[in-house]
């Protein structure tokens, strides 16, 4: 392709197929194209929800409109992204099954070249398949990368960085028994996002190698283990290091206090368990690095295992209490406070006086009468 091609429906491919050139658009709040099987190789530049406009800036994710479109979607096939563009107003990527390989460079939503931000859409959804990208950039307003249905994504940088952002949602999300492994050999690639880096909701992340970090690294665990595996929920390999440019840097790491276990494998020995309280230990990277201590919040009722290992007993007032709908032991007895009792004795003998009255008057009525 030598010039920019405008299509009207999406483009459906299920055969061999190798798309090189310049760019692809189409309008609305459609899918530009989807890849059923076949073997895909793909390096070229793909909008959807584009807004019409040939945008020439430095900035192609201004061409799109916000929560309009998803630019490509992978059920099968193999596919290999050469550096591709993906531009979109709703999302970016979604991969459904299929291996997908390559290097990406995904933005999502709209942009606000005020602040350099990106708001609505998500940059790329994985709810099955094989994802092994060498380098990958994504930039969107809502989630950057969703893990999905035990799916399985593998981020490296041995010839490009990785940059996950997300300016209104979590980096990385990861559900369902999926595993997501990060493999950094450069201290530039990064995770941000604007509620947690890593959200973790039964599904695991590997770390490896080396992350950059620029300002705090914020991990939050919903879930404590993997819910296909029943395993970690966090391994940490024994050459994996946070590092930063120098200046101050604190891991915080959030444990939902309502979990029952929490499984991390920890081949470095950042973490340990004091005070009900998951401790991480950093070593200095460089002599201008300083690293605040670093703790989770309490979490005096999980169970925690470190390597396999059971760290601490939990008091037996932490468990749950039986759901109303799961009770067997007959109809709920509802306590009533005392100032209730004495209100229903009062009320009981306003009625008796009530009931002497009226029979008297009756009687009286009654003898008038005669």
């Amino acid at each position: 392709m030598t010039q920019n091609i405008e299509v009207t429906q999406s483009l459906v491919i299920d055969k061999d197929v190798n798309i090189s050139g310049r760019g692809i658009m189409i309008q609305g709040d459609n899918t530009l194209m989807t890849i059923n099987g076949g073997n895909v190789t793909l390096d070229v530049d793909l909008y959807a929800g584009w807004n019409g406009e040939y945008y020439d800036g430095a900035y192609p994710e201004a061409g799109v409109i916000k929560d309009q479109g998803t630019a490509l979607a992978v059920n099968d096939g193999s596919v290999n992204l050469q550096n591709v563009l993906i531009c979109a107003g709703k999302l970016g990527l979604e991969v459904n099954g299929g291996t997908v390989t390559g290097s990406a460079y995904i933005y999502v939503g709209e942009y606000n070249e005020d602040n350099y931000t990106h708001s609505g859409g998500q940059g790329m959804i994985v709810n099955g398949g094989k994802i092994e990208l060498d380098g990958l950039e994504i930039y969107s307003g809502g989630t950057a990368l969703t893990l999905n249905k035990g799916s399985n994504v593998t981020l490296t940088n041995e010839n490009k960085d990785f940059y996950i952002n997300s300016y209104e949602g979590n980096g990385i999300e990861v559900n369902d028994g999926s595993i997501v492994k990060i493999n950094s050999t450069s201290d530039c690639s990064s995770i941000f996002g604007s509620q947690n880096a890593i959200y973790l909701n039964g599904g695991t992340v590997n770390l490896d190698g080396t992350l950059g970090l620029t300002k705090k690294f914020n991990i939050y665990v919903n879930k404590g283990v993997n819910i296909l595996t029943d395993s970690d929920i966090l391994t940490i390999s024994d050459t994996f290091k946070f590092k930063d440019a120098g200046g101050f840097i604190q891991i915080e790491l959030y444990v939902n206090p309502q979990i029952n276990e929490l499984k991390v494998a920890d081949s470095n020995n950042m973490f340990s368990f004091e005070d009900n309280k998951l401790k991480i230990k950093l070593s200095q990277t460089f002599f201008y690095s300083h690293y605040l201590p670093s703790e989770s919040n309490d979490i005096p009722c999980t169970t925690v295992y470190i390597n396999g290992e059971k760290q601490n007993e939990v008091d037996a007032s932490c468990n749950p209490v039986v759901d109303k709908e799961e009770n067997n032991q007959g109809p709920e007895v509802v306590k009533v406070p005392a100032t209730s009792a004495y209100a229903s004795m009062i009320i009981a003998i306003l009625g008796i006086i009530c009931m002497i009255i009226s029979v008297f008057i009756m009687r009286k009525v009654t003898k008038n009468a005669n």
